[in-house]
């Protein structure tokens, strides 16, 4: 049976902690007590209905925390003040805003200490140990929710106790320490249970039940998934006890008791379907689908399947739309159809692949996170050496004003007293020299801090190194898909027995493929170019060289009715990178024959002069414009013109170009007005490098 991916794990079980539906009538109670309140009562209000819009509006959230915290900070309040902040963050993070939420947290954190309001400084702790948690930053997030214990555990507050025991156990789970996991999610529970609120109760049973079934400990994943339906019929909550009923159906078709699955299953597809809950009705179908084929009862499992795919389309939910995919191809193979399982098992493939683009887009997300944190940090170290410097001015304009107040009133008192004066002088100029002193005290200080900035450079550029590896390992993980891709068509031609538009979409297939199979090519010859350095120089002729390299695009340019010849060429011996220069002649012979327009032509030169080789190639096509000019050689850049023969073009050509002239110690040059063409002339240095 097919294994739930990660990603739909994790949107499940960030749904379990935030889809408990709005409670309307205390907001609206709330709301209406707000028309008439006033001082703190007003600030305490604001903050819980902020607090009640946190899931489904968190926009609101944001619009009343923020009348909280002008309301308190009007009011002076002792303490507080860090509360309405942390809503900012909760709510931020909800709407995807990471760096908004941990600037928000961090000024919560920082108000709450100023404050010495140690529950809010255990909550900041506790919130930016969740945003690092979930940008994948485990050590960080670790030591938050540590620091946050261990405050809420000084104080006694379950409340906060549980909230941390759950944010463990989830780290503890994404680090496979299943026993440690368990024990928290216990801990978690038994609090709430004392606690007594009905819906915390029954979140955390079902996450306690999720993670059960997770490590295939069906009895215990039951036993909570009941008593979380027992909590959610005591609060009448219909849509979460739909969810906990589809999680109960998995876990007796796991255990193989399939008429009990599919009774509970039907009982919440109805209550889904009824509501048009549109995120959770493509998985309540899919589970009734693999019921119905644990029963072998192909027909029904198939319909549900296609259900489950077409609500799943309509919503672009991946995951869903993978696993009907699956079904389906199962389904496929038992009915021996073909085609039907061609298609799904293709489908299922492309997905898959597309879930690991997200899950490699993710880890992209997260170094960027990480790097975005390391500036602000950085940002924020600058900004205390310019308080401490702006300080330091500070006493010292004030200790001036009152030297120079106190010379002052000693000669406007005792200005014939010289000996008076003399001493006044002395005694400015040893403190005069004692703020030298702080100066370069300071000024010592500042060294050390650009000492530390330096480090934190290195630890970026390291960091940008890490990017680049991403982007190999993103580039060769991509070549497997498509060249399965390409597999594929490869085989439906060899077959045939294709109709006319069949063998289109073939053909367009394998295009797309090889486009994309050719962006990977050179995103790795950009990487390759950019850590080599190593010459292979040989000697050869260079107008037998640049005769086969013409000869080579020829074809492509009579497809296209191009006059591609050679207008002038010495015979000239050279020493250098043989491979180099075949890829700087291909790529601009290449551009040329794609940017011009059908019978044209293209000219290419080379001679010698001033102790340089010059090769010259000419167009007649679409030019280039001034701004084109200005980021003519940047990679990923699509300039003015477009290929005019439907060719592929990912903007690294030029690039690479560039690159391969510099290692060759060369020089590139463009001669292009728009509309009327371009020559590029490229010089290479005759003596032996």
């Amino acid at each position: 049976m097919l294994k739930k991916p990660l990603i739909l794990s994790l949107f499940l079980l960030f749904w379990s902690t935030c889809t408990i539906a709005q409670n309307l009538h205390l907001i609206d109670s709330l709301s209406r007590k707000l028309h008439s309140a006033e001082g703190k009562i007003r600030f305490e209000l604001l903050n819980d209905v902020a607090w009640e819009y946190r899931f489904s509006y968190p926009d609101s959230t944001v619009f009343y925390a923020r009348q909280s915290y002008d309301l308190g900070q009007r009011l002076k309040l002792p303490s507080g003040l860090a509360e309405p902040l942390n809503f900012i963050g909760v709510a931020l993070n909800y709407k995807g805003d990471r760096i908004g939420a941990f600037d928000n947290y961090e000024q919560a954190l920082k108000v709450a200490i100023d404050q010495k309001d140690s529950i809010q400084i255990a909550y900041s702790n506790n919130n930016l140990g969740r945003l690092f948690f979930e940008q994948g930053l485990l050590a960080r997030s670790y030591d938050y929710f540590i620091r946050a214990l261990s405050i809420f555990e000084n104080l006694n507050d379950s409340s906060g106790l549980a909230y941390t025991y759950q944010s463990l156990a989830n780290l503890y789970k994404s680090q496979h320490d299943y026993p440690k996991a368990e024990s928290n999610y216990l801990k978690a529970n038994k609090i709430r249970l004392a606690l007594g609120n009905t819906r915390d109760i029954m979140s955390g049973y079902s996450q306690t039940a999720r993670f059960y079934q997770d490590n295939n400990q069906h009895d215990k994943a039951l036993r909570y998934l009941h008593l979380a339906d027992s909590a959610g019929q005591v609060i009448h909550d219909e849509i979460n006890l739909a969810e906990v009923h589809i999680s109960l159906s998995e876990s007796f078709l796991n255990k193989g008791e399939l008429e009990e699955a599919e009774s509970i299953c039907a009982q919440a597809l109805k209550v889904i379907a009824e509501k048009r809950n549109m995120r959770m009705l493509p998985q309540a179908y899919i589970s009734m689908g693999q019921i119905k084929l644990a029963q072998r009862d192909l027909t029904a499992a198939k319909k549900f399947f296609n259900l489950g795919l077409d609500i799943a389309k309509s919503t672009n939910d991946i995951a869903s739309k993978m696993e009907a995919h699956y079904y389906l191809w199962k389904i496929s193979e038992k009915e021996k159809n073909k085609f039907s399982e061609l298609t799904n098992l293709n489908a299922y493939l492309l997905l898959k692949d597309s879930i690991k683009d997200l899950d490699l887009a993710r880890q992209v997300e997260r170094l960027q996170f990480e790097i975005e944190i390391e500036r602000k940090e950085r940002e924020n170290e600058l900004l205390k050496v310019d308080q401490v410097k702006t300080e330091a001015i500070i006493k010292q304009q004030r200790l001036s004003n009152i030297i120079l107040g106190t010379i002052i009133v000693a000669v406007s008192l005792l200005g014939f007293v010289q000996w008076r004066s003399s001493k006044k002088r002395r005694e400015s100029n040893e403190k005069l020299a004692q703020q030298n002193q702080f100066i370069q005290n300071q000024r010592e200080e500042i060294v050390d801090q650009n000492e530390k900035l330096s480090r934190r450079n290195q630890q970026l550029s390291d960091l940008n190194h890490e990017k680049d590896t991403l982007m190999s390992i993103v580039a060769h993980d991509l070549k497997s898909p498509l060249n399965r891709i390409k597999g594929i068509t490869d085989l439906m031609e060899m077959e045939g027995h294709l109709n006319k538009d069949q063998q289109d979409y073939v053909r367009m297939t394998k295009d797309a493929t090889q486009a994309g199979l050719d962006l990977i090519k050179d995103l790795l010859d950009v990487h390759m170019l950019e850590e080599s350095v190593i010459l292979n120089l040989s000697t050869f002729d260079i107008s037998a060289f640049l005769l086969e390299k013409t000869n080579n695009i020829l074809p492509a340019a009579e497809a296209k009715s191009i006059h591609l010849h050679i207008a002038k060429i010495e015979s000239v011996e050279v020493q250098m990178d043989a491979d180099y220069l075949s890829r700087i002649v291909d790529n601009l012979l290449t551009n040329a024959v794609k940017f011009s327009k059908r019978q044209t032509a293209v000219a290419v030169s080379a001679g010698k002069s001033n102790g340089e080789l010059w090769i010259s190639i000419s167009d007649q096509g679409q030019g280039f414009s001034e701004k084109d000019k200005l980021q003519l050689f940047q990679k990923f850049k699509k300039l003015s013109a477009r290929p005019t023969d439907g060719e592929s073009s990912n903007g690294l050509g030029l690039a690479i170009v560039k690159t391969l002239v510099d290692r060759l110690k060369g020089s590139i040059v463009l001669e292009s007005e728009q509309g009327k063409g371009s020559t590029f002339i490229i010089r290479f240095p005759l003596h032996n490098n």
